[in-house]
């Protein structure tokens, strides 16, 4: 193959893939390999390890294309080569095991391997549409994916469900220790259905709807589902910085049981508090400076209607505490949490926080006052 093309455009491209090149699979080794397939006015840039797949397509200008086929290049080489390439065109000619990447300034010759010995994570099949906007998908993800666990032996711990009830989507995440839901409203009715989708695959998707969104908050993506695969396209526009560039991400799905988070979430409160959210995240912070990995807990003690106390203590027996102005109802209570675990619930709240709570160690549910229907979050206790 032999290709002539806008380096800027080639280097978006790649961006769109490189991180899920496999880099540390041992026994399917081309899989740190980007695989290029180039025809007439069309390349195509495709990285997967198996679980997720990422393929980028590039619209050509005519006489691009010099020699259509094909390649495998070294996922990582091939990037810092192109970023560090002078000039503004790169040119690509590959044959017989070795690839000339160069410009009229200079070249780099790399090893490469054949495409066909690329390996395809699959094709759905009989995929359900959904439709839905790309601004509430991408609030969705970030409202509730720093809670997927990142490694368990429940693997369907480490991904996300996604889960259909007639005109409503619902995302959840947990790793045992917290719980983070979401739901938005769809403009039509679906049957009903549940996936889990892993968790590699969920952070590519904000990432690719974040640079969706630079261009337009404005309009829908489609994400086909069967019963082993998700599969979404994304389309940028020709005006927008990766204009001529279409991506699609497949996921293979997760097996597994995913735990009932309406049970979980179903906490009957019979205390509860409201914070200023800026007001506890100030307060958290200055004391977070005696927190340790080993010390992670932050202790709130409800003793008062108007104002608790928040305070740390450390292995070295250090302590602090401040005052924290809040409405609370109910008997008085110490509970503790991993002030990292609240914190990442915090983030990614505004203005009044609820917390309802039964018990020290009983699931604290914690929302955004009157956002309730939209996110929800559940907390587990530390022992006091």
């Amino acid at each position: 193959m032999k290709l002539s093309i806008q380096k800027d455009l080639l280097i978006n491209a790649i961006n769109m893939v490189v991180k899920i090149a496999d880099k540390h699979n041992q026994r399917v080794a081309i899989l740190e390999n980007i695989k290029l397939v180039l025809e007439p006015n069309i390349l195509t840039l495709t990285a997967s390890d198996l679980e997720v797949e990422l393929t980028a397509t590039v619209r050509l200008p005519d006489n691009a294309c010099i020699k259509a086929g094909s390649t495998t290049l070294p996922a990582e080489k091939f990037f810092g080569i192109c970023r560090a390439l002078a000039g503004d065109i790169a040119t690509i000619d590959a044959e017989d095991g070795r690839c000339i990447i160069g410009s009229d300034k200079g070249k780099y010759n790399l090893k490469s391997r054949p495409a066909q010995d690329f390996p395809s994570i699959g094709v759905p099949n009989n995929t359900v549409p959904l439709s839905i906007d790309r601004t509430d998908l991408f609030e969705m993800l970030g409202h509730t994916r720093f809670a997927m666990a990142t490694q368990d032996v429940r693997h369907y711990l480490t991904g996300m469900l996604l889960e259909i009830n007639e005109d409503k989507l619902t995302a959840v995440a947990t790793d045992g220790h917290r719980l983070a839901v979401a739901h938005r409203a769809l403009s039509k009715s679906y049957d009903s259905w549940a996936v889990i989708v892993p968790g590699k695959a969920i952070v590519e998707l904000e990432r690719l709807l974040a640079d969706l969104i630079k261009e337009s908050k404005e309009g829908d993506v489609v994400l086909g589902i069967d019963n082993d695969f998700l599969q979404v396209s994304l389309n940028f526009s020709d005006e927008g910085e990766l204009g001529g560039i279409s991506t699609t991400l497949t996921a293979r799905l997760i097996e597994g049981r995913f735990p009932d988070y309406r049970r979980v979430i179903a906490v009957n409160a019979n205390r509860s508090a409201v914070f200023n959210k800026e007001e506890l995240v100030n307060v958290m912070r200055r004391l977070s400076v005696l927190n340790s990995k080993d010390s992670p807990g932050i202790l709130f003690d409800f003793k008062e209607l108007d104002r608790v106390k928040v305070s740390v203590r450390n292995s070295y027996q250090e302590e602090a505490e401040e005052f924290l102005p809040v409405n609370y109802q109910g008997e008085p209570l110490e509970v503790s949490f991993n002030e990292a675990y609240l914190r990442a619930v915090l983030r990614t709240l505004e203005g009044q926080v609820y917390l309802g709570m039964t018990g020290d160690v009983n699931p604290v549910l914690i929302h955004q006052v009157n956002d309730e229907m939209n996110h929800l979050y559940v907390v587990m206790p530390m022992r006091v």
